[in-house]
């Protein structure tokens, strides 16, 4: 399998926000495990890297979807995830030997917009890839793509208590019917989860409140992650339906009141 790049032509132009609540963006795959990695390649992909990512962090190894660790056949040491960070600390590229990630973070400067963090996932993706070529790793062979994006709503916007989320969200609702016995709900989690047509894939949705770290303003996550794999295996199309699906369904959940907050452009 080729993870060759094509870009998706899509029917219709998304809409689009000049001031969306985007707080982190993922972009990533995981892919069928290579039992010839060794750490010292993990090395040599950094020297790949380290010009723009200068900063080398380790993190705990994240499981495989049946809980098990993985771990180096020849010395049955745990293989570990590395974190290759940029200077500005806005974008992290996580690798661990069955998956790869660029993460886009809010911290000073303001959401790129996907067409950037695609170009630099494919980049990165490309780098991994010649990497694995040069060094008869064989070819990452996708499993499962993944798309999310993190959006922080914080108290204030919007929003003031729990009973203000219908201003934000158009299918959520409390009935307050007088006669009820449960007071309004001090706190809220919600998933749920929509299939792509004809596709192995899915969106999932969840919303949950938070506190945000460094000035303890009560937040509220709104999680939009795409998942799956495309028929054909094209990276880029896949990708690109991820992205509408997304888009489109931030603007279907949410109302027209936060969007002219957000300052929705329309189709544009």
């Amino acid at each position: 399998m080729t993870t060759k790049f094509k870009n998706a032509s899509l029917q219709k132009k998304l809409p689009s926000y000049r001031n969306p609540p985007v707080n982190e963006v993922v972009c990533g795959m995981r892919f069928r495990v290579t039992d010839k990695l060794r750490i010292p390649h993990v090395g040599l992909l950094w020297d790949k890297f380290r010009a723009d990512y200068p900063i080398l962090q380790h993190a705990p190894p994240i499981s495989s979807t049946k809980g098990e660790m993985l771990v180096d056949k020849a010395t049955g040491l745990p293989l570990p995830r590395v974190w290759f960070i940029n200077a500005s600390d806005d974008q992290l590229v996580q690798f661990q030997n069955d998956r790869f990630y660029f993460n886009w973070r809010k911290r000073k400067s303001d959401y790129p917009r996907y067409a950037h963090v695609i170009s630099n996932f494919e980049t990165l993706l490309n780098a991994v890839t010649d990497l694995f070529n040069g060094f008869d790793l064989g070819e990452p062979e996708p499993i499962e793509f993944e798309l999310t994006y993190i959006n922080h709503i914080p108290q204030g916007i919007g929003w003031k208590t729990i009973d203000d989320l219908t201003e934000i969200f158009t299918d959520f609702s409390w009935n307050k019917k007088t006669a009820r016995f449960l007071p309004n709900p001090e706190e809220i989690s919600w998933v749920t989860k929509f299939s792509f047509p004809e596709q192995k894939s899915h969106l999932i949705i969840s919303l949950k409140q938070a506190i945000r770290t460094e000035d303890e303003v009560p937040v509220l996550i709104f999680e939009l992650k795409a998942n799956g794999i495309d028929r054909d295996n094209n990276v880029r199309n896949w990708f690109d339906l991820a992205h509408e699906w997304i888009v489109r369904g931030f603007t279907d959940l949410t109302t027209e009141q936060m969007h002219k907050i957000w300052e929705i452009e329309g189709n544009a």
